[in-house]
């Protein structure tokens, strides 16, 4: 008799299904709320509130959830908020003039 199956519902034994990794839901909302605001280059304090404990959450967590790709995007809002918050200091200050 093979013992890779249960003889009573034909599916593999558990010992030998591997966990089902899944998504950690609000380290995904705050992920889509930083992402969201980061491209649209408006108040990056926001997309900072939100990615940073996103981007905390989804790395203590990437042993058990499926997280790379949250990883990724907040890493990417995080650059996006860093670039819009680099122009508006430039531009307060007069380095840098948009259409004069």
């Amino acid at each position: 008799m093979d013992n890779e199956y249960n003889i009573y519902n034909e599916t593999p034994a558990a010992e030998n299904v591997p966990a089902k990794k899944t998504v950690h839901v609000p380290s995904l909302v705050l992920m889509i709320i930083g992402a969201v605001f980061a491209l649209m280059f408006i108040l990056p304090i926001i997309t900072y509130g939100c990615s940073i404990p996103s981007l905390v959450m989804s790395i203590r967590r990437r042993k058990t959830h499926v997280t790379l790709y949250a990883i990724i995007i907040n890493i990417i809002a995080l650059v996006l908020a860093v670039a819009s918050s680099v122009i508006g200091v430039m531009m307060q200050t007069g380095m840098m003039n948009i259409g004069h």
